[in-house]
C-alpha cells in the first residue's frame, strides 16, 4: 500500500506555484523579499536552490548528474564519503504494491510510448495540464482546466488504459484547487487541493492553506470533506497517510491566537484535532507532516518571522516532532542543527525504513547565501547528522524500497537510484525516450513520465531481458 504521495511520486508542483520545494524555494522568496529591504551586498553562491523559482508549468526535473555517484550539481558533496548505515527497525514504513525498478543484472529498463487517451491530451498551447500520481493499484491522473479550473480524473491499472471519472467537486472554489498532494492510507485515497499562488507572511511567499480535500477508494470517484466540519476553521497545510491513518497538519484559532495544529483520522473524512503542548510547540511552524508504521512525525521550525526585514531579521531554527499515538508529542533532537533567518525541515523517505531530514538555511545577503543540512534515521526519533549532499526532497522518489530520480543525461532522461539517499547510481533506460519531464509517477508498471512535448512514456521492465 502507498503510505505517502511523496514515497511513491515527488510532491507535485503545481501551476502556478508549488507547495513546498523541500522549503529551499519559498524561503529563499522570503530571504530575498527580507533581504531587499536592506538594500544590496556583496553577491553571495546559492549552495542549494533546492529546485527552481516556481513556474507557470510542472516543475522540471533535476539537473544532470555523474554517472557512477549521482549528486545535485549546485550542491557538490565529498565523493569519498559512505552514506547512512542505518538498519531498518521493525517498524519500517510498509513498502508500496508496486514492483522496484531492477537493480540486477540481466533486467532492462526500455522507454516505451504511452498512448493517452483524448481527454487527457495536454500541449503548451491548451489551457489544459495534467497532475500524475502512483499508487498501490495504478496511477492516476488529473486533467486540470486552467482557465476554467475544473479537474476530471482519470485512472489507470498499467498505464495504458485509462477510465474517466466525473469531475471534482468544486463548488464555491472561486479560484479553483489543483490537486497537489495525493496519500494513500487504510481507507484508501485522500487529495488534497490549493489554489493556484501564494500568500505573503511578512517575510516572503508561503503556500496558501488548504481549500479542498476529497476522498476515493478507486481513483475515480471522488468525495468532497466538508473542511469546516473537519478541522473547525482551522487551515490545512500538509496531509499524510499511512498504516496508522491520515495526518493533517496546520493552524487554528482566529487571526489573533494563530496556533500549530495536528489532526489525526481514521478514513481521511473524520478528523479529530490531537493535543499539542504550548510548551513542546511553542513558537512552532509545522510545514510536512509524515505518518509511519510506528508513529508520527511532523516537521517545520521554531521560531517566529513577526516583524521580518527592515533591517531585522530574527532566527528560525528546523525542528521535527514525534509521536507514537498522536497523543503524546516530544521534540527530537537534530545533532547540530544551525539557525538562521530562514531554516526548515523537510523530511524524505528513501525506502527500506531510512528517512532523510533536508534542511536549506538561507541567509540575508543579497542574493541570500543557502546552506544545507541532513540527517539520516530508521525511526523518526533517533538523528544521525551526514555529511554528504542530500538532493531536495522535491526530486526524490521512493519505490518502497529505495530512492529513484529522473536524471538528464545526453539529451534523454535516465533513472538513478540509490539505497540510502546519499550515493546514487544510474540505471540506463534503453530505447528513444522523453528529453525531459513535466511530471512523473511510480506505479505497478513503472516509472510514468509525461514530457513538455505532451508524450508520455514509461520506464519498465524489457520483458525480452526479464529473468
Amino acid at each position: 500500500m502507498m503510505g505517502d504521495r511523496r514515497t511513491i511520486d515527488r510532491l507535485r508542483s503545481v501551476s502556478p506555484s508549488p507547495f513546498v520545494r523541500a522549503a529551499g524555494a519559498l524561503l529563499l522568496g522570503a530571504a530575498i523579499a527580507g533581504c531587499a529591504a536592506t538594500g544590496p551586498s556583496s553577491t553571495a553562491t546559492l549552495h542549494d536552490t533546492a529546485g527552481p523559482t516556481p513556474s507557470p508549468t510542472h516543475t522540471p526535473g533535476p539537473t544532470a548528474m555523474e554517472t557512477a555517484t549521482v549528486r545535485p550539481t549546485d550542491t557538490p558533496g565529498p565523493t569519498d564519503t559512505p552514506g547512512p548505515t542505518d538498519t531498518p527497525g521493525p517498524t519500517d514504513t510498509p513498502a508500496p504494491s508496486a514492483s522496484p525498478l531492477p537493480t540486477v543484472a540481466g533486467r532492462v529498463l526500455r522507454w516505451v510510448s504511452v498512448p493517452m487517451p483524448a481527454g487527457l491530451v495536454a500541449d503548451m498551447d491548451s489551457p489544459f495540464q495534467n497532475a500524475l500520481f502512483g499508487w498501490s493499484r495504478g496511477y492516476l491522473a488529473f486533467h486540470e482546466n486552467v482557465d476554467s479550473g475544473s479537474v476530471v480524473p482519470w485512472a489507470s491499472s498499467d498505464a495504458r488504459n485509462w477510465q474517466q471519472g466525473k469531475p471534482l467537486d468544486m463548488t464555491g472554489l472561486a479560484h479553483g484547487a489543483w490537486v497537489e498532494e495525493i496519500v494513500e492510507g487504510p481507507a484508501g485515497l485522500l487529495a488534497l487541493g490549493r489554489p493556484g499562488g501564494c500568500v505573503d507572511d511578512g517575510s516572503g511567499c508561503i503556500p496558501a492553506a488548504a481549500t479542498a480535500l476529497w476522498t476515493s477508494t478507486d481513483g475515480r470517484s471522488w468525495s468532497r470533506v466538508d473542511l469546516r466540519k473537519a478541522f473547525g476553521g482551522g487551515a490545512v497545510g500538509d496531509v499524510s497517510a499511512g498504516p496508522k491513518g491520515y495526518m493533517a497538519v496546520g493552524t487554528s484559532g482566529d487571526s489573533g491566537t494563530v496556533r500549530s495544529a495536528v489532526w489525526l483520522s481514521a478514513d481521511g473524512r473524520v478528523w479529530r484535532a490531537a493535543s499539542l503542548s504550548s510548551v513542546t510547540f511553542n513558537d512552532a511552524y509545522l510545514a510536512r507532516a509524515t505518518v509511519l508504521g510506528n508513529g508520527f512525525l511532523v516537521a517545520g521550525r521554531v521560531g517566529s518571522l513577526e516583524g521580518y526585514g527592515g533591517g531585522y531579521f530574527p532566527s528560525t531554527t528546523p525542528a521535527i516532532w514525534w509521536s507514537a499515538d498522536g497523543s503524546d508529542w516530544s521534540r527530537e533532537t537534530l545533532p547540530n542543527v544551525a539557525e538562521a533567518p530562514q531554516a526548515e525541515a523537510a523530511i524524505a523517505t528513501v525506502g527500506g525504513g531510512k528517512l532523510v531530514a533536508h534542511v536549506v538555511s538561507w541567509d540575508c545577503a543579497c542574493p541570500p547565501e543557502g546552506v544545507t543540512q541532513a540527517w539520516t534515521s530508521s525511526d523518526g526519533r533517533v538523528w544521525k547528522a551526514v555529511e554528504t549532499a542530500f538532493p531536495s526532497p522535491a526530486v526524490v522518489l521512493s519505490d518502497g524500497r529505495q530512492a529513484l530520480q529522473l536524471v538528464p543525461a545526453d539529451g534523454a532522461l535516465t533513472v538513478a537510484t540509490s539505497s540510502d539517499g546519499f550515493v546514487w547510481a544510474q540505471i540506463a533506460v534503453s530505447g528513444p525516450g522523453p528529453a525531459d519531464f513535466l511530471d512523473e509517477a511510480y506505479g505497478p508498471a513503472g516509472l510514468l513520465v509525461e514530457g513538455s512535448d505532451g508524450n508520455v512514456w514509461l520506464a519498465a521492465i524489457d520483458k525480452a531481458t526479464a529473468g
